[in-house]
């Protein structure tokens, strides 16, 4: 019996809101900082989201690119900068899509390496989810004073953990029901009647380009392809077997690059599809595209009809339960290393903590891919000199 390709039941709606612990803290602060238009962004966002199910046919992730959001913020990069970046990351993942290089070029990322980059991404979520509850934005309204925060997210945690065990992820449901009715009560936000909103078509000056290129693009791209594009398409078929099989890497590449071009032409930011995101959303119940139909169907309506009160309506969310969310996926991607050989494992732990620790996951990819070929050398050497003694003995017995 076929598997419906698109189902909308508990599963998928709780899985819809799994990610949005990263989804709303990067996109609050480009907007907030950066001066992105909401509206634009999270059209551009909801499009790519509802397009990614329809291809792939499974839930599949869209985040923004955090190394750039993260550089992007720190720096207070002008708007004009990052859809420069994004312009330029998607044509050179398009690049990628053609005549399959991206398949030839994922084959220097071993299991090893991918289970380096999912053990740092695992790390860094966790990490992502205790800075989120100890210091929440200000967009959050409502969210209680200290310690309870950081109280009320473990012991959510605690219940999503519960609830993903034994597969009732109505728990998670109702975890983020009854903080969002929490910080209605506190907060009491005004939104506001709906107002039709349209993004406009522009270009990045050629000084945007310049500037995005070294200061986005570059720290960006490794990860970008190491975990948006190779361990995603790892994951999918992982998570899903045969129902995966349009997912490779040459069109995630082709999906992130078209998305991320027409983003930045409409003033949106800078997305793609991150293999935490695949894992937040399947742990937390999702298996088929129905998901992206339920969070990318409520990111379009939010940004056409309520652009001006996009903050607002984000800021109930409970930044307890989000960090909760957050955490429970960084835990389960950090564990997917879990399936290695002793070896191989520890190669894997040392990569993605040193990446991590470093806030840099480019360097979990040099530190594994070397030390593979370190390996590789040494154990080549060995046979050889172990061969010459049996080749000479050969020769002399043969004169």
């Amino acid at each position: 019996m076929r598997r419906q390709r698109f189902r909308i039941g508990i599963g998928e709606v709780s899985g819809s809101v799994a990610d949005l612990g990263v989804l709303v803290p990067l996109l609050a602060a480009l907007v907030l900082v950066n001066g992105l238009d909401a509206g634009t962004v999270l059209l551009a966002a909801g499009t790519l989201v509802i397009v990614a199910g329809a291809w792939s046919g499974i839930p599949f992730p869209v985040q923004p690119l955090k190394a750039l959001t993260a550089v992007a913020v720190a720096d207070r990069v002008a708007p004009g900068v990052i859809h420069a970046a994004g312009l330029e990351i998607g044509a050179f993942l398009l690049l990628l899509s053609i005549k399959r290089v991206a398949e030839v070029v994922s084959r220097l990322f071993t299991k090893t390496v991918i289970r380096g980059l999912q053990l740092g991404v695992g790390i860094l979520l966790v990490i992502s989810a205790e800075k989120l509850v100890r210091n929440p934005p200000s967009v959050f309204r409502g969210t209680p004073s200290s310690p309870w925060p950081v109280i009320l997210a473990v012991a959510g945690l605690a219940g999503v953990i519960w609830a993903a065990a034994r597969k009732r992820y109505v728990v998670a449901l109702l975890i983020l029901l009854a903080g969002v009715t929490a910080g209605i009560a506190v907060g009491h936000p005004s939104v506001g009647r709906p107002s039709f909103h349209l993004p406009a078509l522009g270009f990045p000056s050629r000084g945007s380009l310049f500037a995005a290129f070294f200061l986005l693009v570059v720290p960006q791209l490794p990860l970008t392809f190491g975990n948006a594009v190779v361990a995603v398409t790892d994951l999918a078929h992982e998570y899903f077997g045969p129902r995966a099989t349009g997912v490779t890497p040459s069109r995630v590449c082709l999906s992130c690059g078209i998305a991320n071009v027409a983003s930045a032409l409409v003033g949106g930011m800078p997305m793609c599809h991150g293999a935490g995101g695949l894992t937040a959303h399947y742990r937390l119940g999702a298996r088929t595209a129905g998901m992206n139909l339920v969070l990318g169907g409520g990111l379009l309506v939010l940004g056409l009809f309520y652009a001006p009160q996009v903050l607002t309506i984000l800021g109930l969310l409970p930044v307890w339960a989000l960090s909760a969310f957050l955490a429970y996926a960084g835990l389960r991607h950090a564990m997917l290393a879990t399936d290695l050989a002793d070896g191989a494992f520890w190669l894997a732990v040392v990569g993605g903590v040193t990446g991590a620790a470093l806030g840099n996951l480019a360097i979990t990819t040099g530190m594994v891919m070397g030390a593979e070929g370190l390996l590789f050398l040494w154990a080549r050497r060995t046979r050889s000199r172990a061969s010459s003694p049996q080749r000479a003995e050969a020769v002399e017995r043969s004169g």
